[in-house]
């Protein structure tokens, strides 16, 4: 007798379909049928429309017409939000440089190694979560809780949105991302408040250059039209 797998709950399948959208790296404009989610995850309509309706409360997923759609990346959100954290990590990361204990600096090792394995392994909503361990534990070392406090709040707004997942994008490069950790961390290691700031800096400023390269017809909108004047109407 086969056994039967147990149904998920909306909760459930919206953790799962969040997870798979990020691991399969799902583009922007992707349309989501209920059907076939349905169909790939053994359930029900009732929390297959739960699920899509919580992934459009967190921006995961948008409208377009009777159809949920991938959302894409919106270039003024990660702005915005990648302009504060550049305020933010520069003056955690020099501080992290002057205070950060060695046990702690081996620990922001051991998450920057998992972060490869998991890149390699295409793992990439693992990827993701490692990323921000990896930021948060430099807050964590520059010992001031409310550098730290701040970043943890920009960050529920990157994981919990689409701005978080950059990772979508196909410019993206996992390599690039793994080799700007490791010299932030190098310069951490060598207590160098200078460059640590200049490649943190350099790190968080390549995602709004990476968010402006990706846009469709990846430039900035044409300038709107003057209206012409209308001439005058002729005198009888």
């Amino acid at each position: 007798m086969t056994e039967s797998r147990p149904s998920l709950t909306g909760e459930e399948l919206y953790t799962a379909l969040r997870r798979d959208m990020i691991d399969s790296r799902v583009q922007g404009g992707t349309v989501l049928q209920e059907e076939e989610i349905g169909r790939r995850y053994g359930v029900s309509r009732t929390p297959v429309r739960e699920a899509l309706q919580r992934l459009h409360q967190d921006k995961l997923i948008g409208r377009k017409g009777r159809f949920y759609v991938v959302a894409s990346p919106s270039h003024d959100s990660i702005r915005q939000i990648y302009e504060f954290r550049e305020a933010i990590e520069t003056a955690s990361v020099a501080l992290c440089c002057e205070r950060a204990d060695e046990a702690l600096i081996e620990t922001m090792q051991a998450c920057l190694d998992e972060q490869g394995e998991a890149g390699h392994a295409k793992q990439f909503y693992e990827f993701e979560r490692l990323d921000t361990q990896f930021h948060v534990l430099i807050a964590q070392g520059a010992q001031n809780e409310l550098l730290r406090r701040q970043l943890e709040i920009s960050y529920d707004q990157i994981w919990f949105s689409r701005v978080g997942n950059l990772v979508s994008l196909p410019e993206y490069s996992v390599e690039e991302t793994l080799a700007g950790h490791q010299r932030i961390l190098d310069a951490i290691r060598r207590r160098d408040p200078g460059v640590a700031r200049a490649e943190m800096y350099t790190h968080l400023r390549s995602a709004i250059l990476l968010s402006a390269r990706s846009r469709p017809q990846g430039r900035t909108p044409a300038a709107p039209r003057t209206p012409r004047k209308k001439k005058p109407a002729p005198t009888p």
